[in-house]
C-alpha cells in the first residue's frame, strides 16, 4: 500500500472529505487533490503533518507497508499512541510517545551579493 492509498484509507476510515483532511493537517486542498489523483506523491512534511494531527496512526504505519492499526480508527486523546507489536499476539499493545524524525539539513551553497553588483559563490567541498 503506497502513501496515496494510505491517505485514501484514512479518508474512508475517518469518513472525511479530502478538503476537510487537507484543512485538518494544514496543507492546500489542491495539493491533496494532486496526491489523490496520483499526479504528485506526499512529501515528508505532509507525512509529518498527518502524524502530528492523527498520532493514533503511527509513523511506522505511514512509512511502512503495514496495514492500519486497529486502534487508529478512533482518535486517541493522549500524546502517547498505541502500536501493535509486529509478529506478536494482537492483544499485546505497546505505548510510546509519538516522535517525528527529521533529516539533518546541510548547506549546499552560499551566495554573497556585493553592493557593486558582483557576487561570490561558496559550494560545499
Amino acid at each position: 500500500m503506497n502513501l496515496s492509498d494510505k491517505i485514501k484509507r484514512i479518508l474512508t476510515d475517518k469518513a472525511i472529505s479530502p478538503s476537510i483532511f487537507a484543512d485538518e493537517i494544514g496543507v492546500q486542498r489542491s495539493s491533496m487533490s494532486h496526491i489523490l489523483a496520483g499526479r504528485n506523491k506526499p512529501s515528508l512534511e505532509m507525512v509529518q503533518k498527518i502524524v502530528k494531527r492523527f498520532p493514533e496512526l503511527g509513523l511506522e504505519w505511514i512509512l511502512d507497508e503495514n496495514d492500519l492499526p486497529e486502534s487508529a480508527t478512533t482518535p486517541t486523546p493522549t500524546a502517547a499512541r498505541k502500536i501493535v507489536a509486529p509478529n506478536a499476539n494482537k492483544n499485546v499493545v505497546q505505548s510510546r510517545p509519538a516522535t517525528v524524525i527529521t533529516p539533518e539539513k546541510k548547506v549546499a551553497k552560499i551566495v554573497v551579493f556585493y553592493t557593486d553588483g558582483t557576487f561570490k559563490e561558496f559550494n560545499e567541498a
